[in-house]
C-alpha cells in the first residue's frame, strides 16, 4: 500500500496491462475488491482506493465534500494511468455515485465504467421505500455528528443501525461512524441551495456503463428511467438473481466475469 495524498491506494497486477480503478462505498473499503483483485489481476492492473476515513486511521476530520472527492480521484487515475489512456472505472454504493461525478466532470479520464447497486437516477417506488431511506440515512447523519463529539458512541450507534439494516457482519466490523460523511454531504446539497452545485443531479454517462445491481433486495437504488438512460448510451444492464447489495462478495464469479468481458478491451467500440 502507499499513501497518495489523502487517499491510500492498493494495486495488484502488471502496471503495462489495461487498468482498472476501483472505488468502493459505505461502509467498505479497497479490502472489498479483493475477490476481483484476486481474478482480475491477471488480465488487468488493478487499482483500489480506501476513500479518505474509510481507512484504518481518520486522516481528515470531517472526510471530504464530494467535488474534493472527485479531485483526488482524478489526481489518483492520473498517477497510475500509462500514457494518459483513458481507465476502466469499477465502482460500487458511494463509490458509484462519485464515480458518475468523476466521469461527468473528467471524461477524459474514463473509457468504459462498471457500476454497481447505485443508479446514476433513483426514485424510490413507495412511502415505505421513501421512510427506509431517510430513516437510514439521517439516522447515519445524526452518529457521524455524535461521533464527532464521543467517537465511541458515534460508532457504537453507526454499528447497531447497520446491523438493524442487514449489513454483513464483516462490514459491520470494522464500521466507524467517521465513515457516515458522505450522508451528510449529500443531505446538505439536498437541502440548502448554496451546495446543490456539488451533487449529481441529472446524469448523461459519456462512456458506455455496464450498471450490475442485486435483486434480491427490498430496496433498488436506482429507477426504471436509470436502467433507460444506460441502455440509451449504449450501456447494459444486468440484474443477479437473488444477491443482495455486497454481490461482489457473494457472487464473485458472475461478478468477476461481467467486469472481464466489459472491460477486455480497449478499443472505444467495446
Amino acid at each position: 500500500m502507499q499513501s497518495e495524498s489523502l487517499f491510500e491506494v492498493v494495486t495488484a497486477g502488471n502496471p503495462e496491462s489495461p487498468l482498472l480503478f476501483f472505488i468502493h462505498g459505505w461502509p467498505d473499503d479497497a479490502s472489498l475488491w479483493r475477490k476481483q483483485f484476486a481474478v482480475l489481476s491477471e488480465q488487468f492492473y488493478c487499482v483500489a482506493v480506501n476513500l479518505p476515513n474509510f481507512g484504518a486511521v481518520p486522516v481528515r476530520s470531517g472526510g471530504m465534500d464530494f467535488p474534493a472527492l472527485v479531485a483526488g480521484l482524478a489526481a489518483a487515475i492520473r498517477q497510475h494511468q500509462k500514457n494518459n489512456a483513458p481507465v476502466s472505472l469499477v465502482t460500487h454504493d458511494w463509490g458509484a455515485y462519485t464515480g458518475y461525478l468523476l466521469q461527468r466532470t473528467h471524461p477524459e479520464l474514463i473509457a468504459r465504467m462498471v457500476a454497481m447497486d447505485v443508479g446514476g437516477h433513483a426514485r424510490p417506488g413507495s412511502v415505505k421505500e421513501v421512510l427506509f431511506i431517510l430513516g437510514y440515512q439521517w439516522t447515519l447523519v445524526f452518529c457521524w455528528l455524535i461521533g464527532g463529539i464521543v467517537p465511541p458512541l458515534g460508532n457504537a450507534l453507526s454499528r447497531a443501525l447497520a446491523r438493524l439494516i442487514q449489513v454483513p457482519e464483516r462490514q459491520v466490523a470494522r464500521l466507524k461512524s467517521r465513515f457516515n460523511y458522505p450522508y451528510f454531504y449529500f443531505w446538505r446539497g439536498m437541502f440548502l441551495a448554496h451546495w446543490k452545485g456539488s451533487l449529481l443531479g441529472y446524469y448523461q454517462p459519456t462512456c458506455r456503463v455496464l450498471y450490475l445491481f442485486g435483486q434480491g433486495k427490498p430496496v433498488m437504488f436506482h429507477s426504471q428511467r436509470w436502467l433507460k438512460i444506460v441502455l440509451d448510451s449504449g450501456g447494459r444492464c444486468q440484474g443477479i438473481d437473488g444477491a443482495g447489495h455486497w454481490f461482489m462478495e457473494t457472487h464473485a464469479d458472475i461478478v468477476n466475469r461481467a467486469i472481464a468481458e466489459w472491460c477486455g478491451s480497449n478499443s472505444p467500440e467495446h
